[in-house]
């Protein structure tokens, strides 16, 4: 996946969960008003993070996406194993994105590296925030 697919994700994420009106107000936010920070992984246990299933972070992709739970088929497996890999080969991830209002943050896309960074007991992971 490319950064401008991420991108992309995440402001027609941000515009169904109604947090901007418009795509080109939600891809304004994405570009001038996101801020590069290392997020903890523990805040996304416990359904601290909104627009995250916490049971997805498991011990390996297959537990985290059971065969009848997964939403993309075998892509959520395959997808989880890629950013495996490039944890395991100390390659950077894409950043995760974001939104936080107030003190409560809701994923926007990158729920696939927040399991693969969980499996490979990572604290942190990269993620773009937008702060309304």
């Amino acid at each position: 996946m490319d950064y401008i697919q991420t991108i992309n994700d995440s402001v027609l994420t941000s515009v169904s969960m109604k947090f901007f009106s418009t795509k080109e107000k939600a891809l304004i936010a994405h570009i001038y008003n996101s801020k590069l920070i290392d997020f903890p992984i523990e805040k996304c246990k416990n359904y601290k993070l909104n627009n995250f299933n916490s049971e997805r972070l498991q011990s390996s992709a297959v537990k985290a996406y059971p065969l009848d739970n997964r939403p993309r088929g075998i892509n959520d497996i395959s997808s989880i194993k890629f950013y495996q890999k490039q944890i395991k080969k100390n390659n950077d991830i894409q950043p995760i994105w974001l939104l936080k209002k107030g003190k409560e943050y809701t994923l926007l896309d990158g729920a696939h590296r927040i399991v693969a960074s969980y499996i490979e007991h990572e604290k942190y992971i990269p993620a773009y925030v937008i702060e309304l």
